[in-house]
């Protein structure tokens, strides 16, 4: 079941970063990878009815079906070319090109939703959020993921990418520290797990949506 992590994804890839022959960069990569696999197992998603929202080329859902930590799992994404990417080399999910903003799921449909690397994109991420909660089941996991700031720009500044941007990634509108994200999320849903070291350039957190507001009890 393993494989190296030259080969682990196609060459041919729509998302660049999983095919980097930046040795760094791969190892950050698949470092993130297991601890999301890892808080997918903790919470038996196997078994229960997942949705990956801003799945990209579906490389994260190649790693966790290999790893068999999730189940029936529906993936959505923006971009229509990285849709067909995944449904053509990903073939493990349910693959739909949607908004965030305007999801054609019905109310209460999801045990979990991941949300990796997508919500530093988003002009409105709390109408995100809100849209995300909408879709999941009351109590359902939310595994979410944000570039750490400012330590991910200076890695770009670092690799010499973004100078003129001081290091900030073009396409990143949000641009959260630990503590910024954290009040984010607090006002949304309730923090079950916080991983930072261990997801280092990421923050990673696992969370659940209740009703009423969250009070949090955050674990390292």
């Amino acid at each position: 079941m393993r494989q190296s992590k030259r080969t682990l994804f196609p060459k041919e890839n729509v998302d660049p970063n999983y095919s980097s022959d930046n040795v760094l960069i791969r190892w950050l990569i698949l470092r993130l990878l297991r601890r999301i696999a890892d808080a997918l197992s903790g919470i038996n998603a196997a078994a229960r009815f997942g949705l990956d929202m801003g799945c990209g080329g579906g490389n994260v859902i190649y790693y966790l079906h290999r790893q068999e930590v999730v189940g029936d799992l529906v993936a959505v994404d923006l971009d229509v070319d990285k849709i067909g990417f995944a449904k053509h080399h990903f073939p493990y999910a349910d693959y739909f090109s949607a908004d965030i903003n305007q999801l054609i799921f019905k109310d209460d449909t999801f045990d979990y939703i991941i949300a990796t690397e997508i919500f530093e994109h988003l002009p409105a991420p709390r109408g995100a959020i809100t849209e995300l909660s909408r879709v999941a089941k009351n109590g359902a996991y939310l595994l979410i993921s944000v570039p750490y700031e400012p330590f991910f720009h200076w890695g770009n500044l670092v690799r010499g990418k973004y100078w003129r941007r001081m290091g900030k990634t073009p396409a990143h509108v949000n641009f959260w520290n630990r503590n910024q994200f954290k009040q984010f999320l607090g006002q949304h849903v309730t923090i079950e797990k916080e991983y930072s070291v261990a997801t280092f350039p990421w923050l990673l957190y696992l969370c659940r949506f209740t009703s009423p507001p969250p009070v949090n009890h955050v674990t390292k």
